[in-house]
């Protein structure tokens, strides 16, 4: 498996945290520290661009929705987006799309924050 590298960018009043690789549990904690950070500055309004991941572990999908309900609980949320049909068939054979918001594209994202 890749590696998970994992970019931010800022954009107004909110995050975008670009994926690329596998999310595994060697490398969420390095996600995990990531989101914290935000939510540590306020920042709860997190797009999660998955469109460079090759696979995710059901312990790091767990871990984003506990960020995610932590995230709404101050006016914030975490939407992921590109999810690609493995890592949705992953993520709905779970439950968690019914949980966590799922966009195709990072503008329809970014349009149901504003």
């Amino acid at each position: 498996m890749r590696e998970c590298i994992i970019k931010r960018e800022e954009q107004e009043n909110l995050d975008i945290v670009r994926l690329d690789g596998a999310l595994d549990s060697y490398s969420f904690p390095r996600l995990e520290t990531t989101l914290n950070g935000l939510r540590d500055s306020r920042r709860n309004r997190v797009i999660l661009d998955c469109g460079g991941l090759d696979y995710i572990s059901s312990a790091a999908l767990g871990a984003l929705i506990g960020f995610a309900r932590r995230a709404r609980e101050q006016d914030g949320d975490l939407k992921l987006v590109r999810l690609s049909p493995k890592i949705y068939n992953i993520v709905e054979l779970l439950g968690f799309h019914k949980i966590l918001e799922i966009h195709n594209d990072l503008n329809d994202a970014v349009g149901k924050f504003n």
